[in-house]
């Protein structure tokens, strides 16, 4: 690191950037920290306004630990540089930026006067993060970030973190490519077809008991069921269950008008979520959507008869999905998939519904 002699002094400010090498090519970094740092990172990232926010959201469990494992620590003098304005980032060096403890200023150069300088940002939070946009657009540097007082901040590399996503965005299409061949409604689709849908496919968790659809809402999202059991219940009675490979949600937006039943979770479910505008250009034409739901549900319950016979009982036993082990899709809501791929049927549905109807009634 290098230090600034003034913030003036444009002609004499020395380009400090950090300089660290990350592992052979192809390898992801790993550098140990304690509970206290990985949830500081993990928290940070979490919370990270758009467009970061928006970049690192559908990482899941295992993917966003490898980002955490991958950030490193720096000491940063007083004076010194971390980034520099117009300066372009280099795959090797670090590129995002998370604060831990200290005081940085961010100075960008005034347009209209190239000797003077603006301070257009302060960071003194832990947990601030800064450097993104650059390593998510591959743009220059857009202001000079410089430690007020002594620092400590953790930092991770472009590279690193386009590795990352490429890793989780390949798994992805892999994962969903392979779900998707058996929902019957995509059939008619190719794999071209397919990977248009997985493109706009955004996954959720709901736990055990959790409302998925609530009756007479407004729909405005069509639901593929990936993993887990979900019951339609309307008048306080099951009229439907959802296996893995069924869908739901589509005459809503087919017909405009508000749900015809509520979908509670029966154990753990990850869904494929596709909204409204996504569903009506990807999935409208198809003439499955036209047939009678009596029809299809007819067909759906048979299929999920003949393969699961006779093992499958009343109340139900744990499953193992063995073949997905190594990846899951996250939710949207800020807790990430875990990786137990064991899912216990709980008790009946219609007794959680009820039970969760009064403890919503009540607040």
């Amino acid at each position: 690191l290098a230090v600034a002699r003034g913030h003036k002094e444009m002609a004499s400010r020395r380009a400090a950037i950090l300089v660290e090498a990350f592992g052979s090519e192809g390898a992801t970094p790993f550098f140990p920290k304690d509970e206290r740092i990985r949830q500081l990172l993990r928290d940070a990232l979490n919370e990270a306004k758009d467009p970061l926010g928006s970049y690192l959201e559908e990482l899941d469990g295992r993917h966003f630990e490898i980002l955490i494992d991958a950030f490193r620590s720096h000491e940063v003098p007083r004076g010194a540089n971390v980034i520099v304005e117009g300066r372009l980032v280099e795959d090797s060096t670090p590129g995002l930026f998370v604060l831990e403890v200290g005081k940085l200023e961010a100075w960008k150069i005034d347009k209209s006067r190239p000797d003077k300088e603006d301070r257009v940002q302060v960071y003194q939070e832990p947990g601030s993060v800064f450097g993104e946009l650059a390593v998510i657009h591959q743009a220059p540097r857009a202001a000079t970030v410089e430690a007020v007082e002594a620092s400590k901040i953790w930092s991770v590399s472009r590279q690193t973190v386009v590795k990352i996503t490429r890793s989780f965005q390949e798994a992805k299409r892999m994962y969903y490519d392979r779900k998707l061949q058996s929902v019957h409604l995509l059939q008619p689709l190719g794999r071209e077809e397919r990977q248009q849908v997985i493109e706009c496919l955004r996954p959720r968790v709901y736990g055990a008991g959790d409302l998925i659809i609530y009756e007479g809402d407004e729909g405005h999202e069509f639901f593929l069921l990936i993993e887990g059991e979900a019951s339609a219940i309307k008048e306080g009675r099951v009229v439907a269950s959802y296996l893995p490979g069924d869908y739901f949600g589509e005459l809503a937006l087919l017909s405009a008008s508000p749900r015809a039943a509520s979908v509670v979770a029966e154990t753990e479910c990850t869904l494929a979520v596709l909204f409204e505008s996504d569903f009506r250009r990807l999935l409208g034409p198809l003439a499955e959507f036209h047939r009678p739901r009596e029809a299809r549900q007819s067909r759906q319950s048979q299929q999920s008869r003949q393969s699961r016979g006779s093992s499958r009982g009343s109340c139900g036993s744990c499953r193992s999905v063995s073949e997905d082990r190594n990846w899951r899709p996250s939710q949207t809501t800020g807790r990430r998939a875990t990786f137990d791929m064991e899912m216990q049927r709980s008790s009946r549905a219609e007794d959680r519904y009820t039970s969760r109807m009064s403890r919503m009634s009540r607040s």
